[in-house]
């Protein structure tokens, strides 16, 4: 990551998001209006033709209907991932949570696009100072004033705590907060999660939550999104982000269990195909290779 510039990831994770309104039918699984504005891509032309130079590698050596494929799976991700946080996060609100803690935020939008909660809802983004640098400067261009809620945390989470970052921060300790954490634990180490979690678990507010997404063993994952992972993971290694952390469900709600989470609950394909894709007219894909969970500090 360059000094004063987001992740690839971040950048491309706001693409996909644009591109799920520009590509899918209705009903949308996520309604991002800020995601291409924030990824730097100026228009909806701009999208198609990035999309296509992104696409086109894949379609040569694996066939434009794998290269469809692999697209629509990033776009099954980054929608599921985003609309059951943002539900799990409504729910939290509705029993007084006041915190809403984003844990490697990227260009995630949600405090420019939920104002209407600025009276009831601090929002902390939790990320690196580079990407944060870019986000604000991007933010500032368009003339979108920042909502008066939204608390900017920069931090590394290989080598810094997050309370060491947020003991400097308007965070109010003794009140219960909601975690988001997404697309970020494949990029670090098994033991960074743990630490991170495990700081959660111990530091936080009885009765906080926190809904996070991790990546599936390949053995884990169906025939097709096996192929999609041969695929991609070199490919992000030689952008200089390697996955480093795959967790099975079960090793994952025992870790949580012994750090003193409870109430914990899997969102996994089966589910996210009952609540968001069954009956879809579009070749979205119900993706098997990220899943997300929901755990309580007990």
């Amino acid at each position: 990551m360059k000094e004063g510039s987001p992740s690839t990831t971040a950048i491309n994770s706001a693409m996909v998001r644009a591109s799920h309104l520009l590509l899918d039918t209705e009903p949308k699984i996520f309604r991002d209006d800020f995601a291409l504005a924030l990824s730097g891509i100026g228009d909806e032309a701009a999208l198609r033709a990035a999309l296509d130079k992104r696409d086109e590698p894949l379609a040569r050596e694996f066939g434009r209907d794998f290269a469809e494929f692999v697209a629509g799976t990033l776009r099954s991700i980054m929608t599921m991932r985003s609309r059951f946080t943002e539900e799990e996060l409504e729910k939290a609100i509705g029993r007084g949570i006041c915190q809403y803690m984003l844990l490697g935020a990227g260009l995630d939008s949600f405090a420019l696009r939920r104002r209407d909660l600025a009276e009831v809802l601090k929002v902390f983004e939790i990320d690196h100072s580079s990407s944060q640098q870019w986000k604000r400067a991007r933010i500032s261009e368009l003339g979108i004033a920042l909502p008066s809620n939204l608390t900017f945390v920069p931090v590394d989470f290989e080598r810094e705590t997050v309370f060491e970052r947020l003991g400097s921060a308007a965070y109010q300790p003794k009140a219960r907060a909601f975690f988001s954490w997404l697309g970020v634990t494949q990029y670090l180490t098994k033991e960074a999660v743990r630490n991170t979690l495990r700081q959660i678990a111990t530091t936080v507010a009885v009765g906080s939550e926190i809904v996070f997404e991790y990546t599936v063993p390949q053995e884990l994952v169906d025939e097709r999104h096996r192929k999609y992972l041969a695929i991609v993971i070199p490919r992000v290694a030689e952008m200089g982000e390697p996955w480093l952390s795959f967790f099975s469900p079960g090793e994952l709600a025992e870790q949580l269990r012994e750090m003193g989470f409870d109430e914990i609950s899997h969102f996994g394909p089966a589910e996210a195909y009952t609540r968001y894709f069954a009956g879809r007219t579009d070749r979205l894909p119900c993706q098997t290779v990220h899943r997300l969970i929901r755990a309580r500090v007990g």
